[in-house]
């Protein structure tokens, strides 16, 4: 049986895949909105005409607000956990390498999180 307190250093290397991909959401997320966006925008004023334009504006303004949402869910999820009375209690009282957890889906190319992949890595073999 796995010791609580190395779960998040054990995972870590999981962990760190999924951090790489939000950080290439967070990255993609806003170049692909700039160029669907022009695409949208180019669409209504080559078809000059009123109704297309409203409608891709519309279309172009829902998509920045999806991003907008996409972008922040991150942030938000800590938000919510930080407003539950005793989680950071919780938190530091659990046993678990938190931090670990934290910095390998936040912040993936932090010296805490490749640590702990190396580490997990030399345990499998």
């Amino acid at each position: 049986m796995e010791n609580i307190s190395n779960f998040c250093q054990t995972i870590s290397p999981t962990l760190k895949y999924v951090g790489d991909i939000i950080n290439i959401i967070k990255i993609a997320l806003p170049l692909l909105l700039i160029i669907l966006g022009t695409f949208d925008i180019g669409k209504a004023v080559i078809s000059s005409k009123s109704d297309d334009v409203r409608k891709n504006m519309k279309h172009f303004i829902r998509r920045i607000i999806v991003c907008i949402i996409i972008f922040f869910i991150p942030g938000i999820c800590l938000i919510v956990f930080s407003f539950v009375h005793d989680f950071n209690d919780i938190r530091k009282n659990s046993g678990l390498d938190y931090e670990v957890c934290y910095n390998c889906l936040f912040n993936p190319n932090k010296e805490e999180c490749t640590d702990a992949v190396e580490i997990a890595m030399a345990e499998e073999e």
